[in-house]
């Protein structure tokens, strides 16, 4: 088996719990005859880097800042495009994997399985696994970040369409996919646990060797670690005569945002006088090779989390004979029976923490070591390369012996499919191209002459006149009705809406196109809108990302159109769609109220409403003329504000559902007019933020050097400073 493997994290560079987990894998599948291909972005190398860390398993470090894929993107979802770009390379190159893995976190894999799902040639037949590790859209919740402000929330959402379009979905613990549950439609992908892979080196002198006053808090120091209510149920005890002392292993510097400074610090001032009588002590980072001296010395390790998947602190102190004293709020608890092989406690009984903990330090020596010897075995027995690789073997035997493609596309919001009614004058195959036009006259050759060079051959041109009154535009019709096989409808002027909807009613295709008459697409964007619309029962329309040209060369990136995001802003190139015609006359056509425009955006609202979904390429297939008399252009704040009420009132029943996220995402970004593009953060001073968020080499710099880092949190207080 040739298995690649996707990460942002991998030893010797990184530690902590992906990492761990990746290195593992990459060891339990050499042993079993699997080839192993490791893709991880690094900012310290400058060109595309390969290094044999042992025998069998390969890694491919990237730098993504010397990847010109994406620049309009956001840093994350720039990230995630550039491995979908990385992976496409090798396999171009000659190589292809039987299966391909990747992470949650950071949504790294979205742009890979997107594509895949899209039916790209170099991707749609890869067999694709996701192992949950760490979802930010879950920990960021906890550790009290404001997790609606972009783009933090659309990495969020990338991690969800991850979990959604992979294959097989891998969770190392069933607690994690319990809380999952309540954000998601998870249960659909059907999660399999398997624990986490690790080796137990025994030590059994680890056991009895220990410091009786010794407790440690092994982990990150963050809200989502339990390390606050930790520290509250022990101030409490040490305010009533309790003398053991805790060490805190892991690093401090992660930024708390309510306080708005690190969490250490916060600690420092709030348990100030502890920390003075030598009660908590700060161990920092820890090397690998000298965390087990460590723990070796613990008396108790506490892992006291509010929300965790299967951390391997845990594992680890396990494994190590740690007697081991958890929240409940964990997957590591379905490794531990309670006063067998370690402890649990109840964030919701607080009082439970004191008496599990004084239990521990009342044990005698030899049940305390009874104990501690069978966390070891439980580890040994779960954890195995033997075992963990059984489990998932089956798994991956079974998916690659499947040979079945799913008619559904995996849109991470279920919406009800409605029934769509038959028309009858449809012609199989055809595709209906209407173009409304308003004295373009000047313009309209252009879109006429690209779609002479598209590539789907089977279509019908239908300009719909809307009451031209420009000579020249009048003479210019007649002249491409002389030359070009296209078809013209002449109307009395009504407006674009109604010229859209009397195209698409005068058209006979299977298949509908909008285009505007000053517009063009790139010669493969129909046929390959079509064979997403043609593989797929619930996908009704199709769209791409945009190059402006004209008065503006931006780009626009478009994603597919999901709740509760789409309320707040227009995520598709909705003037430049294809469409399953029959669902958009049932369920899209535009609406004559919408007199300034938007009429698109909000066709778009009421197919998604009824379950006709959308789609979007990764591509910069439409070419948007930005005029400086176009209607666009003509936009002003308080008719978009007037439009936003209309299309909120059309669709009371359907912002109703999605209303709280609707209001956090509204709250946490400003008015929805300002959006754009939510994989960049919106600001004041987004020009800086940008270039900070962009450059993950000095996101590194400031991570590590306490000046820069204290610089930079100055800024951002600034930056939020509550008006």
């Amino acid at each position: 088996m040739n298995y690649w493997l996707l990460t942002t994290e991998f030893p010797p560079i990184h530690g902590g719990g992906i990492s761990t987990y990746c290195w593992h894998t990459c060891k339990m599948l050499v042993q079993n005859n699997v080839a192993v291909k490791v893709f991880v972005n690094d900012y310290q190398v400058n060109e595309v880097k390969r290094e044999k860390p042992f025998e069998g398993v390969e890694v491919i470090r990237f730098n993504p800042a010397n990847i010109d894929v994406g620049s309009c993107l956001g840093p994350d979802a720039r990230l995630s495009l550039q491995f979908a770009h990385i992976v496409e390379e090798e396999i171009i190159a000659g190589d292809k994997p039987d299966v391909l893995e990747t992470q949650d976190y950071l949504g790294i894999g979205y742009y890979t399985l997107q594509k895949k799902h899209l039916l790209y040639q170099n991707f749609r037949n890869l067999k694709t696994v996701l192992t949950i590790h760490a979802p930010s859209f879950l920990y960021l919740d906890y550790n009290q970040v404001p997790m609606y402000q972009f783009p933090t929330y659309w990495t969020g959402e990338m991690e969800k369409a991850s979990i959604m379009m992979a294959d097989l979905v891998i969770s190392p613990s069933n607690y994690i996919v319990d809380e999952l549950t309540t954000r998601m439609n998870i249960g659909s992908k059907n999660p399999v646990r398997i624990f986490n892979p690790y080796i137990n080196e025994r030590n059994d002198d680890a056991i009895v060797e220990v410091e009786q006053n010794d407790m440690v808090f092994f982990g990150k120091l963050t809200p989502q670690k339990g390390a606050l209510e930790m520290l509250a149920y022990l101030a409490t005890m040490w305010d009533n005569g309790f003398d053991k002392s805790l060490r805190i292993v892991g690093g401090g510097a992660h930024f708390f945002y309510p306080m708005q400074e690190d969490m250490q610090s916060f600690i420092e001032k709030k348990y100030v006088n502890y920390i003075k009588q030598g009660l908590i002590t700060f161990e920092g980072n820890v090397a690998p090779k000298n965390l087990k001296s460590i723990l070796a010395k613990a008396h108790v390790v506490i892992i006291p989390s509010i929300v965790d998947n299967l951390p391997y602190a845990a594992i680890e102190a396990m494994a190590m004979g740690k007697v081991l004293l958890s929240s409940e709020n964990s997957g590591h608890t379905e490794l531990i029976d309670n006063h067998i092989n370690g402890f649990v406690f109840s964030h919701t009984q607080p009082t439970s923490f004191v008496k599990q903990l004084e239990h521990i330090y009342n044990l005698p020596q030899q049940e305390f070591n009874n104990i501690g010897k069978k966390a070891q075995e439980s580890v040994e027995k779960y954890t195995n390369y033997h075992t963990v690789w059984n489990q998932k073997k089956y798994l991956l035997d079974e998916l690659n012996s499947s040979a079945k493609s799913s008619k559904q596309f995996p849109f991470i919001e279920d919406i009800a499919q409605q029934d769509v009614l038959v028309n009858e004058d449809s012609v199989a195959g055809l595709l209906s191209i209407v173009i409304p036009f308003y004295n373009l006259g000047n313009y309209i050759q252009d879109t006429i002459d690209c779609l002479q060079q598209i590539s789907y051959t089977s279509t019908e041109v239908i300009i719909v006149d809307d009451g031209s009154s420009d000579k020249k535009s009048i003479n210019m019709l007649e002249e491409i009705k002389q030359n070009f096989p296209v078809k013209i409808i002449k109307q009395n002027n009504q407006g674009l809406s109604a010229a859209r909807n009397a195209g698409a009613k005068h058209s006979k295709g299977e298949f509908l196109a909008f285009l505007d008459a000053d517009d063009m697409v790139k010669p493969t964007y129909y046929q390959r809108a079509i064979e997403v619309l043609n593989t797929y029962n619930n996908v009704s329309f199709v769209g791409c990302w945009a190059q402006y040209f004209g008065a503006s060369t931006d780009t626009w990136p478009t994603f597919n159109p999901e709740p509760p995001y789409l309320l707040c802003h227009n995520m598709i190139n909705s003037s430049a769609l294809v469409y399953k015609r029959n669902h958009f006359l049932q369920f899209g056509l535009n609406d004559s109220k919408m007199i300034y425009g938007m009429e698109d955006y909000e066709s778009v609202i009421a197919m998604v409403k009824n379950g006709a979904r959308g789609v979007a390429f990764p591509e910069l297939w439409w070419q948007y003329r930005i005029r400086k008399d176009s209607m666009a252009q003509a936009f002003n704040k308080n008719k978009e504000l007037y439009l936003y009420r209309l299309i909120s009132k059309k669709h009371t029943d359907f912002y109703n559902k999605y209303g709280s996220a609707v209001a956090n995402i509204l709250n946490h970004n400003g008015s929805g007019i300002k959006y754009n593009n939510p994989t960049w953060p919106i600001s004041n001073s987004r020009s800086i933020l940008k270039w900070i968020n962009f450059n993950g080499k000095m996101i590194s710099l400031i991570k590590k050097n306490k000046h820069l880092r204290t610089i930079a949190k100055g800024i951002y207080r600034v930056l939020n400073h509550s008006q």
